[in-house]
């Protein structure tokens, strides 16, 4: 039987399908069922009954469509099963480009991540992926496509470039759901970079003395208590240019920091410096520079105290900003602290992570290997 119609619709493939855009008047021939959602059913002159069903396209555009009637054997059970199948067939709206669906994609993460790590999403999307692949329509991206991407990111560490294809993987997953796109996700077939996260370069007292001289002078005082934070309470970069007064207990010396990869909070000490430097706050913000712009100006420091005569490649001897928390273990390390208390003091959740500073310890082992053969 040969789909009719109620509306008139203006896609000349889709009125040959029998399906159109409803308007906004109500048919008074037609009644909706009381049973079934998106449903309705209408008296013929021959006393048969048509049913319709009606549903609503990812683009907001709503459609009816003649299924079939009573005696061609229809029910309101059967037109009901029929919208289902509709609705969940397969369809990629023909202008849909992966910059629509980030910013779909973005707008779902705001309302369900925290702060901080939406904005790193946001980053990695609109930095990298956005302008690589905007144009591209998800179903025409490629394996080749993928690798070309990570070819243009020569420059960035392996953990960087596996943190946005884990960002690219997750907008695939997102817009194969959301659009019912029939494909794979061709991140599937991509293989994560190795990783060597064992920086081994961290900074001597005298070293850290001459970065805190520098900090120091540096128009932009933030740049300067950073640095004192940072080897004060061995926190991350986030966590650091979060700190507000409130989290600062002068009496015990204490701060409360929010571990934003761990999902979690803990205590740091305040050595006299740091606390020094903090009881001169009178706001409750004390970084209010944007985190690019102090990002940039501490690195340009560090660059140029440290690294003027490496390869920028060099990910082992390379001084970061990271490199702060790293100083903070090692000195921990060589001064004997057991190992357990330095997993504590970094917060890490893992005490895996903080056997890369075993080796630092003095003499670790060493009594141990000599008392062997007594």
């Amino acid at each position: 039987m040969k789909n009719s119609t109620i509306a008139i619709e203006n896609s000349t493939q889709k009125s040959k399908m029998g399906i159109h855009k409803t308007n906004h008047k109500r048919n008074a021939t037609l009644k909706t069922s009381q049973k079934y959602e998106g449903v309705r059913s209408k008296e013929l002159n021959n006393g048969d009954i048509a049913y319709y069903v009606r549903w609503t396209d990812t683009n907001g555009n709503r459609f009816e469509r003649k299924v079939g009637t009573k005696a061609s054997g229809w029910s309101e059970k059967k037109a009901h099963l029929k919208r289902m199948d509709i609705i969940n067939e397969p369809h990629t709206p023909t202008n849909l480009t992966l910059e629509s669906i980030i910013t779909r994609y973005l707008e779902i993460q705001k309302i369900r991540l925290k702060h901080q790590t939406f904005i790193d999403y946001k980053g990695q999307c609109l930095l990298h992926i956005t302008p690589f692949f905007g144009a591209f329509a998800p179903q025409n991206i490629q394996t080749k496509h993928i690798t070309d991407f990570m070819l243009s990111l020569e420059g960035k560490s392996n953990k960087t470039i596996n943190k946005l294809l884990e960002r690219l993987h997750s907008i695939m997953e997102f817009a194969i759901t959301e659009y019912k796109i029939p494909m794979q996700n061709p991140l599937k077939l991509i293989k994560k970079l190795k990783l060597d996260n064992a920086r081994e370069r961290f900074l001597y007292k005298d070293e850290i003395e001459k970065l805190l001289h520098v900090a120091k002078e540096h128009k932009n005082k933030e740049v300067y208590y950073f640095f004192v934070l940072a080897f004060s309470t061995r926190a991350r970069l986030n966590s650091i240019l979060n700190i507000k007064l409130e989290d600062i207990d002068f009496k015990n010396d204490t701060i409360k920091i929010q571990d934003f990869k761990n999902n979690s909070k803990y205590t740091a000490f305040l050595t006299p410096l740091a606390r020094q430097v903090l009881q001169e706050h009178t706001e409750n913000i004390i970084f209010k520079t944007p985190e690019r712009t102090i990002t940039r100006a501490m690195q340009t420091i560090l660059n140029e105290l440290f690294n003027k005569e490496l390869d920028p490649k060099d990910r082992k001897h390379r001084v970061v900003i990271h490199t702060t928390r790293h100083t903070f273990a090692s000195h921990l390390a060589i001064k004997g602290t057991p190992i357990q208390i330095i997993q504590k003091l970094l917060n890490h959740k893992d005490i895996q992570m903080t056997m890369r500073y075993a080796h630092l310890l003095p003499n670790s082992g060493r009594e141990w290997v000599e008392k062997l053969w007594e």
